[in-house]
Parts: structure tokens; sequence; C-alpha cells
């Protein structure tokens, strides 16, 4: 059945559009839209057109329409040459589309089309579905013609009065324009053809983008899809919102606190009011069971809310010292009654209680003393006081509380009391870590198994980590190596380093000639690049355990190492962009703090759902926070799609070129309906914020909701947003700006750097080191926390973030050139009254040449005192445009959060491979014609070609000669006319230096 699904696009205006001739243009704007075309009107001589023309376009597969993008085109339509120009573009997902009831115009920023075109001003478009029966599609219409293309009313209205069998009368007519062919020939699948057509590349990237949300099972494409640098906008719900909350310290507006009541040690979180229960313990407890035993727990109720601590077998005398929190606004109930109970296999007995009136219940603020628990007698069913003692301590209080961290918090949900300290806030210190540099010179006497050359290397292990040297023959019983190696190991040293001598006997297998086993804790430790002295260490014979053997044994063969601990350098365990600390291993070498970083974790909002829990979606969120060499992670909030953690945590400062990462997950250990904890279960991330500490202003409290944004295999998702509060604060202004002047990283990267591969290799070991020893806290920090928060993957391949960082590098030499565009408008004389004007300036240059610097430098110096106005208010944020993730392929992002190694069947892998080599093919021959360019001007000299290079220095020899007898403001003024000339005085071909340059050899004539 015929779908009656169609697309209304209103072509309102344009705004500031940038002009083509004489400072004005001729705009039209074509719109397309699933193999269809429509043309507006041409508005002559209009930066800001009018057009409000109405389109409708036919949507051929509804389900297909996240896929689809409707793209509307500006021009300039040149009259003279029947020709038109680009003035900008809009495109749009699919999946923006809504109803037209819900559709209002929106102007849209017009984007480059190519990547070194211009673009400026907005499009206004109205775009929306329906499924009216009665609006029918434009019909296709002749051919577009510049030159007789109507403008007029009355040109309009005379072409309007042709009858048109196609359409129906309507007040408004609607300007058509011809259909697009569509291709009868469907493409093969995927596993038949190569991903790339036949044809030129640049007739395959006039293929749209597919939408990055298309729907699971959708056909993947097989043609290239085009690469285009998109604009640093992204969309609004992506960007950071400002907020002016009252915490602690008094409402926030404008990053200036405005002071309420007496700011505690809490004054970046809003003040949370709590009544704690403390359960300390119970005695002379009555026997309840038949056999005389008592199972006891106890349960403190408070309205619809309970809370129940562990319990203990056969003990009348326990010992709970538990802390219960139940949050103030919660309160249903002016009773807390506190119940002892019985564990039972049946039913649990009662066994006494308390009853506490809350309006009696004391109000305790920090620095006092904690509260002193009391004895209270345990009241029976039958109202007698003669079951037992139980000591409790309830006060009101806040999260300035010591109780608060350690505090099981009545939520929606209830939690086994043996998830309780998975659910609690904690902070982790990182352990120290040093780099291991172990040389493995030589070794003597070593003597293979078998009569034969030995091919001998040493393998080195030290924990998870296996390292080998080169295998090295030799005729004689000595080896030489001289191989350098290095390992990562925490405090404190767990793992001893094992040397073992193997000979390689086949080519899977090997034999243990030797072994020895050095401590970590017996060796130098190393601040400088000094020489550390070697040592020869004793081999023993594999196998051997026993004592007496060993004593025996002792002489067999000895091993030349240098092996030495360096604390100069600093462990890299996170991406060097991302560094939250500097500092080297050793604390000698630590410079004093220059400041404070406080922040204040207030709130998530719109979350997403992670599990499902009654039927319902639902998450158990947490934050983890990494800065230096501690991490913090906030409790748990249970069941809840807008969580309150108001926590607030503290860091010192000795470098504020650091990273903050702050991430927000799903607690896996407490299971849905779905998600039953177990091992194989990990905690999903839901987004994570950066935030580097020389973006923000000293003293300032910078309050925002930071989106979540999390990037899948089916594009970028927001998971919600995190409301943060952060404030810097500078011990010292002079420390901070002299900062600046030393180095980023500690010395020893700089007197004996480590290799790019030398660095990520022991990286990804550094990582896997926190991650165990994070991992063995409680509760712990899972591997995948680790990994996300550390960015682990961040050395894999990734088409997206290799296109990202491309259109990075072209936006840093976009001003460069833009400046030599002007330049060649300049000599092309577009604008004579500009190029006088530069040919003034280059005359008083000329004669004086000492203001050329004092120019430059006040220019820059203007520059940025105007883009003060504009400063950042706020700190950056990830961007989705400049990550390029809201229009790259799925099939890129499918192929970025692969494994490694791959998992994917092998047709999928044929054709990201042969995607992987067109890239690769283009990065070749540009490297190659800049290797060329650079042959070509050492062939100058270089005789290669013999005329040419005698020409040359003929040249260079008249050159001198007359530098020698003309003065430089001479020269430099005939070489500054000569190039800024008249275009009367230019020719259509190159000049004949170019073309002298161009027919320079070069090596591409020895490439096989």
């Amino acid at each position: 059945m015929m779908s009656n699904l169609k697309l209304g696009v209103e072509v309102l205006s344009a705004h500031d559009l940038l002009p083509k001739e004489q400072g004005t243009a001729n705009a039209f704007v074509e719109v397309e839209f699933d193999d269809q075309k429509f043309r507006t009107a041409i508005k002559d001589r209009d930066l800001n057109p009018v057009w409000n023309e109405h389109f409708y376009f036919n949507i051929s597969d509804p389900s297909r329409l996240p896929e689809l993008y409707l793209e509307a085109y500006v021009y300039h339509a040149n009259r003279t040459s029947n020709s038109k120009a680009c003035l900008g573009k809009v495109r749009i997902s699919g999946t923006s589309f809504v109803s037209q009831p819900d559709a209002s115009p929106l102007h849209y920023p017009l984007e480059k089309r190519t990547i070194l075109s211009r673009a400026r001003g907005e499009l206004g478009l109205r775009v929306f579905l329906t499924d009216d029966p009665s609006v029918r599609v434009s019909a296709p219409g002749q051919e577009f013609d510049m030159l007789s293309t109507p403008t007029t009313a009355q040109e309009q209205a005379a072409i309007n009065s042709i009858p048109n069998p196609f359409q129906e009368s309507r007040p408004n007519p609607v300007r058509q324009f011809q259909h697009l062919p569509r291709d009868q020939n469907h493409p093969a699948p995927m596993a038949a053809q190569p991903y790339y057509s036949e044809g030129s590349y640049g007739e395959q990237q006039q293929k749209s983008f597919s939408a990055v949300g298309n729907k699971a099972g959708a056909p993947q494409p097989q043609v290239a899809r085009m690469m285009y640098a998109p604009g640093p906008q992204q969309p609004i719900d992506f960007q950071l919102k400002e907020t002016s909350p009252t915490l602690g310290g008094g409402r926030v507006i404008g990053g200036r606190v405005i002071p309420g009541e007496k700011a505690g040690a809490y004054d970046l979180v809003e003040k949370m009011h709590y009544l704690f229960v403390r359960v300390v313990k119970a005695r002379d407890l009555p026997n309840m069971d038949i056999t005389g035993s008592l199972d006891p727990y106890v349960e403190a109720h408070l309205g619809n809310y309970k809370m129940t601590t562990k319990y203990f077998q056969k003990n009348q005398r326990p010992e709970w010292d538990e802390v219960f929190a139940f949050p103030k606004e919660v309160l249903q109930s002016t009773v807390l009654e506190v119940v002892v109970k019985d564990k039972d296999v049946v039913r649990d007995d009662y066994v006494g209680r308390v009853i506490f009136d809350l309006n009696e219940v004391p109000l305790r603020v920090p620095p006092d003393s904690p509260l002193a628990p009391e004895w209270y007698r345990l009241v029976g069913k039958d109202g007698m006081r003669d079951r037992g003692e139980l000591m409790l301590a309830v006060w009101y209080g806040t999260q300035a509380d010591e109780c608060f961290p350690s505090a099981i918090h009545a939520g929606s949900a209830s939690v086994d009391s043996h998830l309780h300290n998975h659910i609690r806030g904690k902070v982790y210190p990182v352990p120290r870590m040093w780099y291991v540099r172990v040389n493995v010179i030589e070794a003597q006497d070593i003597i293979p198994m078998e009569n034969r050359i030995p091919d001998v290397f040493v393998k080195l292990r030290l924990g998870h980590q296996l390292l080998k040297t080169r295998a090295v023959r030799s005729p004689t019983k000595n080896f030489v190596w001289n191989d350098e190696i290095m390992f990562v190991a925490a405090e404190p040293f767990e793992e001893d380093l094992v040397i073992s001598i193997e000979d390689r006997v086949a080519q899977n297998k090997d034999e243990v000639i030797g072994e020895a086993i050095i401590p970590l804790t017996g060796l130098q430790k190393r601040a400088d690049h000094k020489q550390v002295r070697p040592a020869w260490y004793n081999l023993r014979r594999p196998g051997l355990i026993d004592l007496n053997q060993l004593k025996e044994d002792k002489f067999y063969a000895k091993i030349h190492l240098r092996v030495f601990l360096e604390g100069g350098y600093h462990v890299l365990d996170e991406s060097t962009q991302y560094c939250s600390d500097l500092r080297p291993t050793m604390k000698q070498l630590w410079k004093p703090a220059i400041g404070m970083l406080e922040v204040g974790i207030l709130s998530a909002n719109g979350l997403s759902p992670t599990k499902t829990r009654n039927d319902r979606g639902s998450c158990d969120a947490y934050c983890v926070a990494k800065y230096g060499q501690k991490w913090v992670r906030t409790r748990t909030i249970v069941d809840s799609l807008s969580p309150r953690f108001n926590e607030q945590y503290t860091w010192e400062v000795f470098d504020h070129g650091t990273v903050i990462t702050i991430g927000l997950f799903d607690n896996c250990h407490i299971s849905g309906d779905s998600n039953h904890s177990s091992p194989g279960h990990m905690d999903k991330p839901i987004g994570k914020v950066r935030i580097r500490l020389s973006t923000l202003e000293t003293g300032r409290v910078y309050t925002h909701t930071y989106p979540l944004l999390v990037l899948h295999t089916s594009g970028v998702k927001k998971m919600g947003e995190l409301h943060l509060a952060i404030r810097f604060s500078a011990i010292s202004l002079i420390n901070v700006l002299f900062t600046y002047s030393r180095p980023l990283l500690p010395k020893m990267h700089y007197a004996q750097p480590l290799s790019i591969v030398q660095q990520e290799m022991l990286r990804q070991q550094a990582v896997q080191l926190v991650a165990q020893r994070l991992g063995r806290m409680e509760p712990p920090v899972r591997r995948e926390v680790v990994e996300f928060m550390s960015d682990a993957r961040s050395h894999l391949w990734s088409m997206r973030r290799s296109k990202a960082n491309f259109f990075r590098l072209m936006q840093v030499f976009s001003g460069v050139i833009a400046a030599g565009k002007w330049f060649g408008d300049v000599c092309q004389w577009k604008n004579p009254v500009t190029t006088v004007l530069v040919h003034v300036l280059f005359v008083m240059l000329v004669f004086y040449p000492d203001l050329i610097l004092p120019t430059i430098f006040l220019y820059m110096f203007l520059i940025g005192l105007w883009n003060y106005r504009f400063r950042p208010r706020f700190p950056p944020h990830m961007n989705t445009r400049i990550s390029y993730a809201d229009v790259a392929h799925p099939d890129e992002l499918d192929e970025e959060f692969d494994t490694f190694p791959t998992t994917k069947s092998p047709d999928l892998i044929r054709m990201r491979y042969d995607r992987l080599r067109h890239v690769a093919g283009r990065i070749q021959t540009v490297v190659g014609d800049i290797a060329t360019q650079g042959e070509r001007l050492q062939s100058l000299l270089s005789w290669r070609d013999p005329r040419a290079t005698a020409m040359f220095l003929l040249l260079c020899l008249i050159t001198a000669i007359i530098l020698y007898v003309t003065p430089f403001q001479v020269i430099a003024l005939c070489l500054g006319f000569f190039w800024m000339r008249h275009p009367r005085f230019r020719h259509k071909v190159p000049a004949a230096p170019v073309n002298f340059f161009r027919r320079l050899p070069a090596k591409t004539d020895s490439l096989l």
C-alpha cells in the first residue's frame, strides 16, 4: 500500500548573505530530498531575501526516513555567465522532522559546502511531515534558466497563469523543479562488491551521508560517503546551561556568590537535612528459638520506609554499628520505630522495639562532637520492658556530618544488607607508580641443553607484564644483548622481577636455561639521568626449589643487568591530552601546591533508563571523579532517574594545566527485573565530563548542567545532564603565573625521553595496574570504570576521530588560507581601494622596516583586546560537531567499538580494509607530493638536471651582483609591486619561475 506521508518545506527568508557582485547577490534556494529537487525564485540584489515558498516532497519509504537528509543550498545567480555560486547550505537530518502542528520556523546557520568555500548568514525554514491526502507532491517543472527566470511579480503572475495539468488549483502557487533521475540498478550486496564503486572519487562524494541514528537492520550503503567539515555549533540540547542554584554558601548568580546564611565546609552543594539513626549494639536479648538461640537484626521504620541491618547468627550481644539516613523531604511520619527481630526460616519473630518522637530529636551541627549513643529498653508486644536493651543515637544533621559517607540512605527500593558496601561513597588513593628500567647487558657461562649453537633470548616478567629481548646466536658461552626494557610497578611492591634465559629450540618451543628473581624493594631509586652501576646476578637452574640443592648449586651462570626504579618520570596512566597529574614519582621532586580545586556534585537530571525494575525503567546512578592521585565515588542513588548527590570534594592543585574527569555510571550490583548481579555484568557508563583547570577563572563558582553524551554504534546519544559546581582557588597568583614558564612534564621526560610507542605501551600497563589495585578495594572500582575514565581505547584506530583531527587541522590553517585568499584578491585588484591602501602600507614598511615587528605585535594586542568582549563564560565541553560524532556513519562507529582483535565477519572486514586502503592511498599521495616538492628544491644544486642547475647558478650569480649594488629597499619595492601588479599585466599561464620549478626532477622516477 502506498504511503500518503509527505515532507513539507517552507522556504521563508535568508539573512546576512555573503555578497558576490558589487556588494550584493542574486539569491535563490535549491531544496533536495529523497532524489527530488525544487528551486525558488531569484531575488535580485538582495542580501536579506524573502521567498515564503512552499514545496512538498514524496517520501518513497517512510521506514528509511531517519536515514534521509533534507539539504537546502543557497546560490547566487550570475546572469552574465548563466552560472551559479554557492553561498552556503543547510543539512537537516530526518530524525528531527516533526508533524505540521508542532513545526515552527527556524533559522539555520549556513554551513560551508566545501572546506575552502565561504559561508555566512542564516536561512529560515519550516519543515514538517504531513499525511493529508489532499496535499499533492510538487510536479516536475521545466529546465531552469538563469537568464529567463521570472523575478518580478508581473512575470511571476504571467507564468502562474499558464495551466498546469499536474497541479491542482490553489491560491499560493508552488515553484517546481525537475526530479533527479533515480538509480534503477540496485547495488549488489556488500560482500559481493568493493567498498568503492567504479568512477572517480569526486563523483562518489556527491552522495549524501546517511543518518547517524539509522534503525537496526537497515541496509548498509556501499558507496563512499562525503567528508565535510561540520560547523563548531552543536544542537542546543547538547550545550552547557548555566544555572543559579542556592548552595550552602548562598545564591550563585553569574559565578558570583551572594552570601546567605553562615556557610560551612560544604558551601558548593545544596544543604540537605537528614534524620540519622545509628544502631550500635544490643545486650541481654531473650532466647526466641526452641534451641535457645537468637539471630538478631534491626529494622528502622519511618512511614513507608524501612531500613534493615545485617543479622548475626546465635548472638545475644550483637554489635552492628550501622547508620541509617532518612532525607528530611521524605519524612512521612512524626514517629520513628526501631524494631529488633529474630531471623527465622518461615517467619521472623518479634523481639522488641523503641519508639522516638521526631519532634524531640536534637539537631547536630558540625564541628560539634558526635552525639553519644544511649541504651534504650526494648518493649515487647505485651508492653513489658524486659526484652533487653538496644544502644541507639538519633539526631538531625546534614551531609557535613562525618557519618554521612558511611550511612545507608533510604531510597525508593530496598537493598539487601550484603550490598550496602557497594552503594556507599568512598575516597580511593591511587597507588604511587614507578617505572622499572632493566638494561640487559650480557650473560656468561650459558650452556644450552643440546649440543648446538643456541638461539638465546632473555624473558622478563613483572606481574602480568611480560617482555623479551631479541634473540642472539653465539658459538661461545657468552651472549651480549644491551637491550633496554621498562615496566610499571606500584607501591607496595608485591611482585618480584623474574628474569629467565631461554633457548629457542624450535619455532614454538623454548627451553629455560636459567632464571633469577629480583625483589623490587631492594632496587636503587634514580631521580635524575645519572648512570646507575650494573650488577651481576646469579642464575639458578630451572626447577630447583630445594634449599639444599640451591646451596650446592652455588655457581651456574651469571647475567649482567642494570636494574633500578625511575623516580624522575611521571607515570602516565591516562591520555596525555587529559592528564590530571604531572608530578614525578619521587616526592622529593614535588613542587608546592598552587591552589585548591573544589567540586560539588549536585545532581543528575533526565537520565535514560539502563535497566528495568517492576516493569518500568530504572537507574542506580553514582558518580566517579578522578583528579591527581585521588579518585572519589559518590553514594549510589537507588532507583532514580533524577538523583540528587550533593556531595563536595577537594583536591590540591599542583599544575592548573590539568584536567578533572567526572563520570556517571549505573551500579550493576543492584539488579533489576532482567539484570541479576553476576560477575559478568558491568557498570554501564552514562557519560562523563572533562574540565581543564586553566579555563577556569580564579575564585569564580561555575554552576552548569553538563549534557552526558555517549557514543554508541548507532550514533551519539544524550543520556541526561549532570549538575556541577566548581571553584578553583589560587594560593598565590604569582605562583600560578610562574607555572606557565615551567616544563609541562618532569625533567627526565626531556633529558631521557621515551618514544611514543614506549609511552603508549607503558600507559596501557599503568591503566591495568590501577584497575587491578582499585578493584581490590571495598567497594571496588570496576575495571570498565577505570578504562572509561582513563580513555584506555583512545589509541585504537577510528575513522571518525581521524576525520575530526583532519578538520581540526584545517580549522587551524583556515586563518592562513583566508589571509592568502585575501592577499590574492588584493593582487587581483578585486577592491582597488584596498589594494591601493596595501601598496601604501607596503611602501611604509619597506622604508621603515623597524616598524614591522611593533606593528605585528600591536595588531595582535588589539585583536586580543577586541576578543575579550567575546571570551567564553563557561568551561569547554564535549562538542559533537568538532568530534564528528553527529554525522559519522554507523559503520564507522561500529568499527570504532569493535574489539581488538576484531570479531566481525570476513566480508565486513574486507570492506573496511578497502575503505582504509582508499583513505591511506589519499594520504600517501599527499605525502608523496610534499616529498616531491622538497626533492625538486634539493635538485636545484645537485646537478641532477645539469641544464637546470647551470641556469640556477647563473641566476644566483646575477642576483648576488644586483643585490650588492642595489639598495634593499629598491629590490623589495620592485618585487612587491611586481607581485601585486594589475591583472592587465598578468598572463593566464603560470609564471616562468613556477614552470622552471615544476620541471625539476624528483626521486619519483626511482620508485618501483
